[in-house]
């Protein structure tokens, strides 16, 4: 996509390669093509977006994507997160709605992500992203994101920690799942948003959105996905391709 042309929603995968805890993780290709792609293959999969684009400044996965006929944005390396970096690449596009898909989540569903896209297109929200319920084996789980909403749908706080606290009884709490969606104008915004220093203490940066008075919707997914953090949940994922028989 380019300048002048005009799109109701478009879905970003913004891709990084110099990640901490799995160095490498998004050219990871022992399923048969890089990790990144498996997830662009699932925002092409939705009946939602009038293109699916990468942005990154690195010349191996911009490559990558080409060969996989994906469009590339070329951004600069300053962005510090990934909607940062969909920000950017979004500035010359004109459209409506954005999904920001991480790329280290591969099994989101294209269901969900119209979801999302069906919700920012109606108006009903500025920012959303998606949640499950959490299976309480990984609640102490650092790398598993907690997230904590209220009545109305809207996320309260999100958490490495095990939030909320349960004093007595029982209590759902909800994983969090690293899809956001966001009209264009809102995506514009974050990054110039200014922090007290709660997304740099949890390292997330959906509490900068909070921070600031941005609104999140948080839908629950219809399935559930997990994010690609170390390398134990790498192989779970190639585990999990072999059983579908979608490994090659």
């Amino acid at each position: 996509m380019t300048a002048g042309i005009r799109a109701r929603a478009i879905a970003i995968v913004p891709v990084r390669v110099n990640s901490q805890r799995l160095p490498g993780k998004a050219l990871l290709k022992e399923s048969g093509k890089e990790l990144f792609l498996h997830t662009c293959d699932q925002a092409v999969a939705a009946r939602c977006f009038d293109r699916v684009l990468v942005a990154t400044d690195d010349d191996l996965v911009d490559a990558a994507a080409r060969r996989h006929g994906l469009g590339v944005v070329r951004t600069s390396p300053s962005p510090r997160t990934g909607s940062e970096r969909c920000a950017e690449a979004v500035r010359d596009l004109d459209c409506d709605a954005v999904i920001d898909i991480q790329g280290d989540w591969p099994e989101v569903a294209p269901r969900d992500l119209e979801a999302l896209t069906e919700q920012l297109l109606a108006g009903k929200a500025a920012c959303n992203t998606l949640a499950v319920p959490l299976e309480e084996s990984r609640i102490d789980d650092a790398n598993v994101v907690k997230v904590v909403r209220g009545l109305s749908g809207r996320a309260l706080y999100f958490s490495r920690a095990a939030i909320p606290f349960v004093k007595d009884g029982t209590f759902g709490r909800l994983r969090h799942i690293g899809v956001y969606g966001f009209t264009r104008e809102t995506l514009l915004r974050v990054p110039g948003l200014p922090s007290s220093g709660l997304a740099e203490a949890e390292s997330l940066e959906q509490l900068r959105f909070l921070e600031n008075g941005i609104e999140m919707h948080v839908l629950m997914a219809t399935s559930a996905p997990w994010g690609i953090e170390a390398r134990p949940d790498y192989d779970a994922f190639l585990q999990r391709l072999q059983q579908r028989g979608q490994r090659s």
